[in-house]
């Protein structure tokens, strides 16, 4: 999931600095809609200042946070992982003494060599002695290339566990999160682009960690047995490296964050110039405008700054680096100086003792060093594991656990009304009024009017701040699976799936088998048969940018299938088509409402739409004007009372002409 900035981006994010919290991009409302006005701060009752819904900071755990965080993400960890892995994860933690063992070993058979020598010992014993060595270093480098598969196996395996949580995440969140590009959006991406990888590393560290610790303890043990002294010493000058290690990790997460819009940006100007986005709808304006290079020039812009401030922070961190390194290392000269004087003063410690505490120092700096790297990399990490639990934690959609089937499907909004979270405005205002089965509605009105909240409440993607809105006697936002079970939707922005044609139509109604001859019968209705005869392979071909052939379809084509989807819903009562003309051309609109009679039968039929000739389809309309309903009648009646409707049936009057 992580995108590759073209020139700007590495296989890992890279390090940098800054305070900027991941989802706080500044934007204001009034970048919004007109009628979507204060969308942004959507759901902030718990996220002001940048916090999570959950109320914490991000970035800032206290012990017992961290500890919690860490804690969830063992679970996760061991659920993902498949039954060998779990094995070899097991068996490492015996395996975790083999260095120690290694060591004191080692320092036998460097004393039974001394002893050969001198006739005290055999070869016999000696041998015996690195029998045994040799096994313990096959065992741990066996163990060593099961855990590095199962590394790299397990990782994959957390990180598509977390790409399709955030799939289920934004698939049942409340609707005013996926609205709310300030917030929620923003944080998919930051996960998607540093928390998927990072997350993933960090679940697998924990028993890693949790290994290493008892490696350290074995190990620090033997060498406390010899001299204690060289322990403290060994452990003092590894606080540096640890301390740095963490610095390092903090300062990456806070260079993520400040830096997300400036990496957006940076992958916004490449998708746009390379046709990724929009289905290459903006190379059209690039290419006749000649605005290509202009387009290069701010990519590089954007891109050369965000990289500049990566490498500051990057040879910020170099020198103190390599300071920390010469210091450990230095001391570990010191450490086999001090035991050979000890050897020299007392002999009958033997050769022995200065192989093992060798060996020991190594293996004590190098285990010290994986669990300080690797338990700061964790600490540092556990700011983009609380932003992936707390996205779990956005609050969902209400579940229904029983829906009904509904027989009849009358629609009441009982004094309505509804304010966008920080809106100045209501959105809608008291808005009373009953929809019987069966009948067909016009909503029409200028942008901003209210039209669009009427049918998203109506849908259940946002709950009433007042009064009520009923299907078949059931509150919408409490019954959501009924509600929606019994509605079809062709929405203005439809979806154009890369599949064949018939899933693009039968995904519609994935609750049953639906036979090719029902999808031509209603293709012939929406003017989408001619469309699945232009194709070499009918119903199974394959369309969208990705397909093979590259067989992307027109605008129109496209809502033609999204208007036969929407159809195909045989258990629905009501059906909403928002816009349903839009792309499609004046002879394409006429053949639709001819037969939009017959096309949605009994079902009750609502209809947003600017372009009024959908008036000789319908039995009634309802203007909307700034949140309410300010006319509600049938066209005749309407153009009679002279309002707001004949005004506007008279502006478009010479398109139906």
């Amino acid at each position: 999931m992580r995108r590759v900035n073209a020139g700007a981006a590495q296989k890992e994010p890279e390090k940098s600095v800054s305070g900027r919290q991941p989802w706080k991009t500044g934007r204001g409302a009034s970048e919004r809609q007109s009628e979507k006005t204060g969308r942004g701060a959507a759901g902030r009752q718990s996220e002001q200042s940048g916090t999570h819904v959950t109320g914490k900071q991000p970035g800032k755990s206290g012990p017992t946070d961290t500890l919690r965080v860490i804690g969830r993400a063992l679970g996760v960890s061991m659920r993902v992982k498949k039954p060998y892995s779990l094995v070899i994860s097991l068996a490492g933690f015996p395996a975790a003494l083999i260095p120690a063992a290694i060591s004191r070993y080692m320092g036998r058979f460097t004393d039974h060599v001394q002893g050969i020598y001198t006739g005290r010992e055999t070869m016999e014993a000696a041998l015996g002695v690195m029998a045994l060595i040799l096994v313990l270093y096959l065992l741990q480098e066996l163990l060593r290339i099961g855990q590095e598969y199962c590394t790299e196996a397990d990782k994959a395996a957390v990180e598509l566990y977390i790409q399709e949580t955030i799939m289920d995440c934004s698939a049942a969140v409340r609707y005013q999160y996926i609205e709310n590009e300030d917030d929620f959006q923003d944080r998919l991406s930051f996960l998607e682009q540093y928390g998927t990888y990072k997350v993933a590393l960090s679940m697998n560290l924990v028993i890693r960690l949790a290994q290493s610790g008892l490696t350290f303890v074995t190990v620090a043990g033997s060498l406390a047995v010899i001299d204690w002294r060289i322990l403290i010493l060994l452990l003092a000058t590894g606080l540096p490296a640890m301390w740095l290690s963490a610095a390092q990790n903090a300062a990456d997460y806070k260079a993520n964050a400040r830096n997300m819009k400036e990496m957006r940006m940076v992958n916004k100007f490449y998708s746009i110039a390379d046709g990724m986005i929009y289905q290459g709808r903006a190379r059209y304006t690039i290419q006749f405008a000649g605005a290509y290079p202009w387009l290069k020039k701010r990519w590089r812009e954007t891109a050369d700054d965000y990289i500049a401030k990566k490498r500051r922070i990057a040879r910020k961190f170099i020198g103190w680096n390599l300071l920390a390194d010469l210091l450990r290392n230095g001391v570990l000269l010191v450490v086999l100086l001090l035991t050979a004087w000890k050897i020299y003063e007392t002999p009958a410690l033997g050769l022995g003792m200065f192989m093992s505490v060798y060996l020991l120092s190594r293996q004590l700096q190098k285990v010290t060093g994986t669990l300080f790297t690797d338990g700061a990399a964790m600490l540092g990490d556990v700011p983009y594991m609380k932003d992936f639990f707390a996205l779990k934690d956005v609050p969902r959609e209400p579940e229904e656990r029983a829906p009904v089937e509904l027989k009849q499907a009358d629609i009441v909004y009982d004094h309505v009304s509804f304010t966008y979270p920080g809106a100045k405005t209501e959105a809608l205002e008291d808005i009373s009024v009953t929809i019987r089965q069966g009948e067909k509605i016009a909503v029409v009105g200028r942008n901003g009017s209210g039209k669009s909240t009427f049918i998203n409440l109506l849908c259940g993607l946002y709950e009433p701040a007042k009064g009520q809105v009923q299907v078949g006697n059931l509150k919408v936002y409490d019954h959501l699976a009924s509600v929606r079970n019994a509605i079809s939707v062709a929405f203005q922005n439809f979806g154009r799936y890369e599949t064949s044609l018939r899933n693009n139509v039968t995904v519609g109604d994935t609750s049953r088998t639906v036979e090719d001859q029902e999808i031509l019968d209603l293709a012939a209705g929406t003017g989408a048969d001619q469309v699945i005869a232009a194709q070499k392979d009918g119903l199974s071909e394959m369309i969208g940018s990705f397909s093979e052939r590259g067989n992307n379809l027109s605008g129109g084509q496209w809502q033609k299938l999204a208007l036969t989807r929407a159809l195909i819903r045989k258990k629905s009562r009501i059906i909403i088509l928002d816009e349903p003309t839009a792309a499609l051309d004046p002879m394409a609109e006429a053949r639709l409402y001819r037969r939009f009679t017959g096309l949605t039968e009994d079902k009750t039929t609502l209809l947003i739409s600017h372009r009024l000739g959908i008036a000789s389809v319908v039995n009634r309309i309802l203007v909307f004007d700034k949140g309410r309903i300010v006319e509600d009648g049938s066209h005749e009646e309407l153009m009679a009372r002279d309002g707001v409707y004949a005004r506007m049936y008279r502006a478009q009057a010479k398109w139906y002409q």
